[in-house]
């Protein structure tokens, strides 16, 4: 229902109740001017007992609690630490906080949501083709989800939808079933003939404490950013306009008293740009948890990806129908990651059929997570730089990767040490075995891998930029380089002075007609500003190769022809000309047994 609609059902309301008030007054004036014989004005005067108005238990408002996640990437559990003693169980801890609400007598109904994006990006769900993920969201009771992006990677109509409109039936190891949660996305057609596709639903009406809820989905056209044998048969109709109507006649037909739009799009700008009258909370995706209220009133919430959180709000139904969103807000569980460890100490932090789920669902893959690629006699770290921001885990990473590209004809390779995650120690005088799911820890976020050319002077800008912020790509293998601070110690500006390639080939850093191939990561490639705006890699993003699976199947080359050594690289990659000459006695002590362990 629109907030015009209750609003005028408020007043009516209140004119009724008004007249009522005037009758009751009238009726009891009339009662006390009727003169009484004296022989029982005494009497009634001692019997009658008059209700006041302030005695009354005023009407009751209706609390429902509303959470959302969003972009969870299969991220059931976060193994990256690579133990299981600090695996971080984050559906779980966020499942029990869903049930708390549910319990709680402060609420009288819940809601609970998701914006897409829900399966890859992980071993556990990725292995599992998504089944782990859906048993989840079946236990967790979710009312809806709508389609992110990546749920396109597969078959999205087989594996994160269905011929009902619905998640797909799961099955792994014990845990079967299909929960029929609603996939909704309105805007969702087919490329041949622009109808709404089969396999999602517009909208769904869901009752909750009484109340009809519509839940309306809505998705950007994120075609582009999806693999193009996979995004063929679909066209997306992102307009705003065109789904500001639609959202009208849903409501016209239906009459909800609450309407809700899922997305999977920016929640503060898909707010702005929708009709206040018609829409009472938004919740978004990819909005790094902003939460808060449009200029125009609407309400809107977004988590952070990976399960690092969760959104909530309270959804207040006053006795006369008008609605209001309370406390929008992003709830982070990941500031003290001790809390998400399966320990004694956090029994009762969790729910314990997810809990049960996310230990059966890594059991499922262990044989696959465990198989052994080789070993290393070095350890590998992501901090302890030995130059500029070069470490033994960068170089390692880039090392291999640049082994496996250069049947590409690839030069050199960058990524940043953001998207390197973990460190691996060797054990005093002795050797690590490092298997298939060290990999995926080492690079969780499965960064394609892009090929461009560009010369020496556009490779001495991305040399800089990267010294200057990691994002851009402090990471790399197949070159050294020299460089000057020419700002202040405050506000560094780097110049590169020299580039050399492992080949021995020098590059000029003002050069700008011999081009080399260099690989980066999309993460890298994407970041505004970059030397890589405005320019085209040998191959899109969705037909990229991966990090983590290109390093895989090159360890499995070497393996099988009996290389079972990985080798590390301690290297530095840039020096820096202007470095003071002597370091204080502590300094050097840390430096020498950097170089000792390396």
């Amino acid at each position: 229902m629109s907030k015009s609609s209750r609003n005028l059902s408020a007043v009516v309301a209140f004119l009724v109740l008004g007249l009522l008030v005037a009758l009751v007054v009238f009726v009891i004036k009339v009662a006390y001017d009727e003169p009484l014989p004296p022989d029982q004005q005494e009497t009634q005067a001692s019997d009658v007992s008059i209700t006041t108005e302030s005695e009354t238990e005023p009407p009751k408002d209706t609390k429902i609690a509303f959470f959302h996640t969003n972009d969870i990437n299969g991220y059931l559990v976060d193994t990256t630490s690579g133990s299981a003693n600090t695996f971080q169980y984050r559906l779980a801890y966020i499942a029990k906080a869903v049930d708390d609400a549910r319990e709680s007598s402060d609420f009288d109904d819940v809601i609970l949501v998701d914006g897409g994006d829900i399966y890859r990006g992980t071993p556990i769900s990725d292995f599992t083709e998504g089944a782990a993920m859906r048993a989840a969201f079946d236990i967790m009771g979710y009312d809806a989800v709508t389609l992110g992006n990546h749920d396109f990677d597969w078959d999205v109509s087989t594996l994160a939808t269905d011929t009902f409109c619905s998640m797909p039936a799961y099955e792994i190891g014990e845990y079967t079933g299909d929960s029929g949660i609603p996939v909704i996305a309105s805007n969702l057609c087919y490329s041949n003939n622009h109808n709404r596709t089969l396999f999602t639903k517009d909208y769904v009406m869901v009752e909750k404490a009484g109340y009809r809820i519509c839940l309306i989905g809505y998705i950007p056209d994120y075609l582009d950013s999806i693999k193009a044998s996979n995004a063929e048969p679909f066209e997306i109709h992102a307009d705003l306009g065109e789904f500001s109507e639609r959202i009208k006649n849903i409501n016209e037909s239906e009459k909800p008293d609450i309407t809700i739009v899922v997305a999977h799009a920016s929640p503060d700008d898909l707010a702005e740009a929708l009709d206040a009258n018609e829409v009472d909370l938004v919740a978004g995706a990819n909005g790094d948890g902003i939460c808060g209220t449009a200029s125009n009133g609407i309400p809107y919430v977004c988590s952070v990806g990976n399960a690092e959180g969760y959104a909530s709000a309270t959804i207040v139904i006053k006795h006369d129908g008008y609605v209001s969103v309370q406390e929008p807000v992003y709830n982070c569980i990941t500031e003290y990651p001790d809390l998400l460890y399966d320990t004694l100490s956090n029994s009762g932090s969790f729910n314990e059929d997810v809990l049960k789920l996310s230990h059966d669902s890594w059991s499922a893959i262990t044989e696959q997570m465990n198989e052994a690629l080789g070993y290393i006699d070095t350890s590998v770290e992501t901090s302890n730089t030995i130059s500029g921001s070069t470490t033994t885990a960068g170089n390692f990473i880039t090392s291999l990767i640049l082994e496996r590209m250069k049947k590409d004809g690839v030069a050199a390779v960058f990524c940043s040490m953001e998207g390197v995650s973990i460190d691996k120690s060797v054990p005093e005088d002795g050797i690590l075995e490092l298997a298939t799911g060290d990999f995926y820890m080492f690079c969780p976020y499965n960064r394609a891998l892009l090929i461009y050319e560009l010369t020496g002077e556009e490779i001495a800008k991305l040399l800089a930029d990267g010294l200057t912020d990691p994002g851009f790509g402090d990471q790399m293998s197949g070159l050294t380089f020299e460089y000057k601070n020419i700002g202040t110690e405050d506000v560094p500006v780097y110049e590169i002075v020299s580039i050399k390639l492992s080949s021995g080939t020098e590059i000029s850093v003002n050069g700008t007609e011999t081009k080399y191939k260099i690989c980066v990561t999309d993460s890298c490639a994407s970041k505004p500003g970059s030397v890589f705006e405005g320019k085209t890699p040998s191959q899109p993003a969705t037909e990229a190769p991966v990090d983590n699976q290109v390093i895989i199947a090159l360890l499995r080359e070497r393996r099988d022809k009996g290389l079972v050594h990985i080798p590390t690289d301690s290297k530095p990659r840039g020096v820096c000309l202007d470095a003071p000459a002597e370091t204080d006695e502590t300094e050097a002590t840390e430096t020498t047994e950097t170089t000792e362990e390396n």
